[in-house]
């Protein structure tokens, strides 16, 4: 085996009892014959679904289509990817409600991007989340699962998906203004539990009662932790969690082998205009990963109370977002003394992914955007804040930046011009097989 991973196919993601979160099995989209539906060359299963034309595009068929701004997946490579979808309502039951049936053009938009790239998992942050776990379930059925634009849909059999900080009201006075409530005063910063929630989909199943969550993590009980002083009361600090969402583990099955490799998934999420507080959180809340994946987390306790890291040696994929956009706006990431350690910590490495494309960047209206950045900002600018970081030994065919130019293929999903365009780019890498 090569680095823990060669000739081997992962077999997928388990659900956890913990923190209310279980397996969402999907009935399965609806099936068509059409001949004219694409193949997709992955990992995901691509299923014989009607053609689905996206909101606005043209009722074109995978054989018209010029070659895509994506890469072919070795066989027997595993494909991670992540994006932030940013779907979002005044409450978790708007969302649902706009959801269903499948017509919401944000979210066939994010369904043709992930089908164009065909990941064998997927790690979707910025998803509202719902306590019967039904955005999630919508998403996967009547969107990922059916073709879009003439793309296949890919099915993902198992969904994984828990609460998150977003939104819970602390019952405290968080931000300081004289009165309780609000979104600057919930646990993590969202107008209604769950606004900013994460779900992540797989083709193949996962070892159920291993996954951590670390949803209730105190953050005055990180050793040597930066809470600015005097700003919170000790009845503030007892309610604090550090996460502002969430810090999932999910240990994935591979054949052949006993150990698992597991999906770390995060999200970081602070309040416009993040104040001193927000961004010492932020801080340890990269810290609290770092240590996490590197196995020096012995004071870290998850959802159930069981204490530490992953175990060295541990092969894993870490995945999502590990610094807000609007952080970033002010803090370049190369200058963000947590994230800047992370990525160069001795248990991480960072492929570098960058844009997909035949026109050179150099050429490109945006040349002057990190070819790395995921998140566009107003004015044009963009930032890199999702990544998808495998552990050292893992040997990495290939990764980059969905990102096609102007006038090649993929361009609509990607143009910041459409409203209906995520606001995040998906980035993915391929861990090597034989």
């Amino acid at each position: 085996m090569r680095s823990g991973l060669a000739g081997c196919l992962v077999t997928g993601l388990m659900v956890a009892g913990s923190s209310g979160a279980h397996a969402a099995t999907p009935t399965g989209g609806p099936s068509s014959s059409d001949p004219t539906s694409s193949n997709v060359e992955s990992g995901g299963s691509a299923s014989s679904a009607p053609f689905y034309p996206t909101p606005g595009q043209p009722l074109a068929r995978a054989e018209s289509l010029e070659p895509v701004t994506t890469v072919e997946k070795t066989s027997g490579d595993i494909r991670v990817a992540t994006l932030h979808a940013q779907i979002r309502g005044g409450s978790s039951a708007e969302v649902l409600e706009e959801l269903d049936g499948g017509m919401h053009p944000q979210a066939r938009v994010l369904a043709e991007t992930v089908q164009v790239n065909a990941p064998d998992v997927l790690v979707l942050t910025g998803l509202s989340y719902d306590e019967q776990q039904q955005i999630a379930a919508t998403v996967n059925e009547e969107y990922l699962s059916r073709g879009q634009n003439g793309q296949s849909g890919i099915t993902y059999p198992h969904v994984y998906t828990a609460p998150t900080n977003s939104g819970i009201e602390s019952g405290a006075d968080l931000d300081g203004d004289g009165r309780i409530g609000g979104p600057a005063d919930a646990l993590g910063y969202g107008r209604y539990a769950g606004e900013r929630g994460m779900a992540v989909f797989s083709t193949h199943p996962i070892v159920e009662d291993e996954v951590r969550t670390f949803q209730d993590f105190l953050w005055q009980d990180m050793p040597e932790n930066s809470i600015p002083e005097d700003e919170f009361s000790k009845l503030e600090q007892s309610v604090l969690a550090l996460p502002s969402t969430s810090l999932w583990d999910i240990p994935l099955e591979v054949p052949g082998e006993t150990g698992h490799v597991h999906v770390v998934a995060t999200d970081l999420t602070s309040p416009p205009g993040p104040t001193s507080s927000d961004v010492a959180r932020s801080e340890d809340q990269r810290r609290m990963v770092a240590e996490f994946i590197s196995g020096a987390s012995w004071y870290l306790y998850d959802d159930e109370g069981t204490y530490g890291g992953l175990e060295p040696g541990t092969p894993f994929v870490l995945a999502g977002s590990l610094a807000d956009a609007k952080e970033l706006q002010t803090w370049p990431g190369d200058q963000v003394p947590a994230l800047a350690s992370l990525l160069e910590g001795g248990a991480i490495q960072d492929p570098g992914p960058e844009a997909v494309t035949e026109e050179p960047l150099s050429q490109r209206r945006d040349a002057a955007v990190d070819p790395q950045a995921t998140h566009g900002l107003a004015g044009g600018d963009a930032v890199r804040s999702s990544y998808v970081l495998p552990a050292t030994d893992l040997d990495i065919d290939s990764s980059g930046v969905f990102w096609p130019a102007e006038g090649e293929f993929g361009f609509n999903l990607v143009d910041p011009a459409d409203p209906d365009a995520p606001v995040g780019r998906l980035v993915w890498l391929d861990i090597a097989g034989s």
